[in-house]
């Protein structure tokens, strides 16, 4: 009996490691699914300043930015208050802890214009 009572807490965190595993696998494959989008992103090397000039001539092209999110309605590139960005599923996207620069890189697609700047849909954090 006391060996099975001592065993009792390995057994837990066996269980915990094991559940850690598949969280861990499971993000790794949707990860890998986006993963040729990140390499493309990689590839062309867009700039805001590319797409703030010119966003019809970039729809659909994925960018990896470094992205500051504080608040609902606030996003900017790099914290650039000069470099706004607007989201078709910003509650998709995920926030950083707050003001002063603090990003985090994103992978997003260029939306179609809408008047607002540069429009972007989120895809993940890679």
């Amino acid at each position: 009996m006391g060996i099975l009572i001592a065993l009792l807490p390995w057994e837990l965190v066996c269980v915990w490691l094991a559940g850690r595993f598949v969280q861990v696998g499971s993000r790794h494959e949707g990860q890998k699914s986006l993963s040729p989008q990140v390499a493309l992103a990689y590839r062309l090397k867009l700039t805001y300043e590319q797409v703030a000039a010119r966003p019809q001539d970039f729809v659909g092209k994925p960018v990896v930015w470094c992205v500051d999110h504080p608040d609902p309605g606030v996003s900017y590139l790099e914290g650039r208050p000069s470099q706004p960005l607007g989201w078709s599923n910003e509650k998709d996207v995920p926030r950083t802890s707050g003001w002063g620069g603090h990003c985090l890189r994103m992978l997003a697609v260029v939306e179609e214009p809408d008047g607002r700047g540069v429009l972007l849909r989120y895809l993940e954090t890679p």
